[in-house]
């Protein structure tokens, strides 16, 4: 229902806009000669010029380097077993003096039964059980 408001509304509003006359023209005529002046077409010029390069540049971000692909299969003699065979391998030398990769250390989540009584308890998870370790000795 709400859809269908805003269609007829739509519709109102533009059928207004091109028959309803203010003053010599109507709304859509207006624009229309604003449009043709030469200042209107200095400032579209302008902003295309300005909004064209980044355009250029955020469809070369989302879509990358446009490859075309063959049309028609090459005719090659290798097979894809022997094009695995050719593809360079790291050498032994190279995977034996990299240095392992370790796993971060894990924390264990301190469970004292219920939450934090403040921000600072929140953030420093430890410091509320050291405070009042020193406060008992």
């Amino acid at each position: 229902m709400r859809t269908l408001l805003s269609l007829v509304f739509l519709v109102a509003i533009l059928w207004a806009s091109c028959t309803v006359k203010l003053g010599a023209y109507t709304l859509s005529e207006h624009v229309d000669r604003i449009g043709e002046t030469p200042q209107a077409k200095e400032l579209l010029d302008g902003t295309r010029g300005r909004i064209s390069p980044m355009l250029e540049d955020m469809k070369q971000r989302i879509f990358g380097e446009y490859v075309e692909a063959p049309t028609r299969a090459t005719s090659t003699k290798e097979s894809p077993a022997e094009r695995r065979r050719s593809l360079p391998r790291p050498s032994q030398a190279a995977v034996r003096s990299a240095p392992p990769v370790e796993a971060p250390a894990r924390r264990e989540p301190a469970s004292t039964g219920r939450g934090p009584s403040s921000a600072e308890d929140a953030r420093l998870p430890g410091a509320r059980r050291a405070s009042s370790r020193r406060d008992g000795a």
